[in-house]
């Protein structure tokens, strides 16, 4: 079974990084357990330990190297190896539907005025997902394994969300700016929404602290003195000492700043595009005031320089 493993497995790689994977010394081995971790994890589907590697080499493509492969998820590939392959869909789609459907019905429930229910919206995605078009196999078989298979469905639906409001609103641009910095919103209670926020909540605390450190001093000053200390733009311009005008154009600006360097940083992290950035911030909004209290606790920084009005 090893040496038919390896067959499988170096046959499908992208040919630029064949070779690096045939001479690898425990490639038998890493094969062995990802084959069985796989079946451990989900039970038999119908697809066969050839098919899974050859399918892993193939969503692998480059990106990967011979020491990497005991870091994919194992179960989670083979479930999706599994929906995209006719030997195994019947039970695999029983079984992703059974764990991934809550999800689903969450990202619709939360998505506000799309005007889709939830079994419409399920079926579209179950479309998207699991129907191949053309010589391209399913969307599924996109999924690569390099993070949890949950967070991956989930963020799938939020595009596939945005695509349709967009869509019916004749391809506007969302202004991710106005969702973002209109108003440090208040924490939620929202226990459903909690549930999605577990998701995107690590990875969104590290980047807003990436993006916060990012941010020039009087920047994070000028936060500092809106978010905590709750002054208005006359009195941040009289510590200062400019118009009222320039305090409201710096401390636009240091938000500004901050939304972008958020929106870089999530977006690298999780691999995302705008449209996706746009409803991971809707659905982890409850937790902006606190993450963004915690960060500006801190004391009054010096600034280098001093303050004019030309700045």
């Amino acid at each position: 079974m090893t040496a038919s493993l390896r067959q499988a497995f170096v046959t499908a790689l992208d040919e630029s990084v064949r070779e690096a994977h045939a001479t690898h010394a425990e490639l038998d081995e890493a094969l062995e357990a990802m084959a069985h971790a796989a079946v451990e994890a989900r039970g038999p589907l119908g697809v066969s330990s050839e098919e899974l590697v050859a399918h892993v080499a193939r969503v692998a493509g480059t990106k990967t190297d011979p020491g990497s492969l005991a870091s994919l998820r194992a179960g989670d590939l083979y479930l999706a190896c599994a929906c995209a392959s006719p030997a195994g869909r019947d039970r695999a789609l029983a079984l992703f539907d059974a764990e991934y459907g809550r999800d689903i019905d969450l990202a619709i429930a939360r998505s506000g005025n799309v005007n889709l229910g939830k079994d419409e919206f399920r079926q579209l995605l179950r479309d998207k997902l699991f129907v191949p078009r053309g010589e391209r196999p399913p969307k599924i078989a996109d999924y690569a394994g390099r993070g949890d298979l949950r967070s991956w469905v989930r963020v799938t639906a939020l595009r596939m969300i945005v695509d349709i409001v967009r869509s019916k609103n004749a391809g506007k641009e969302i202004s991710v700016e106005t969702e973002m910095l209109g108003a440090m919103p208040a924490p939620n209670e929202d226990p459903e929404l909690d549930y999605i926020q577990r998701v995107y909540k690590s990875e969104f605390k590290d980047a807003l602290q990436s993006a916060f450190g990012s941010l020039t001093p009087r920047e994070r000053n000028l936060l500092r003195h809106q978010v905590i200390h709750g002054l208005n733009i006359d009195q941040v311009g009289a510590i200062y000492r400019v118009h009222r005008t320039t305090a409201f154009r710096w401390i636009e600006k240091a938000r500004k700043s901050l939304l972008r360097e958020t929106r870089a940083a999530l977006m690298s992290r999780l691999r995302v595009g705008s449209g996706e950035f746009l409803s991971i911030m809707r659905v982890v909004q409850g937790d902006l005031d606190v993450s963004m209290r915690r960060l500006l606790v801190s004391e009054i920084e010096a600034e280098p320089g001093s303050a004019s009005r030309d700045d």
